[in-house]
């Protein structure tokens, strides 16, 4: 699947990994888990296998349900969108030192 064609506001999903994502001219392939946690790595880095990740974020309750008083409701995993993703990858490479490659 050609992820320049997907819009700002998709969500993909565990389906949909790993993708890749190019920001600022650098190569991430980007892995989306069932769970909604997420895994980034550099793949134009200098070096290898050097990324990071995150999640997952929950989000309580499902729209619609109605849930007696008393009890919890279900948590849904958050999936990011493309911009939420391009936006992450941005904030890591703000962090990185130009000289070693990793996070100052």
């Amino acid at each position: 699947m050609n992820t320049n064609e997907w819009a700002d506001d998709y969500r993909p999903q565990a389906k949909d990994s790993p993708f890749t994502l190019i920001v600022e001219g650098e190569v991430f392939a980007v892995t989306v888990r069932e769970n909604g946690s997420e895994d980034y790595t550099w793949e134009s880095g200098p070096n290898k296998n050097y990324g990071f990740g995150g999640g997952p974020a929950q989000v309580a309750g499902v729209p619609g349900f109605d849930v007696p008083d008393g009890e919890v409701p279900d948590a849904e995993p958050y999936l990011s969108t493309i911009d939420d993703h391009r936006r992450s990858i941005r904030n890591f490479l703000g962090m990185i030192d130009p000289e070693s490659g990793y996070i100052e």
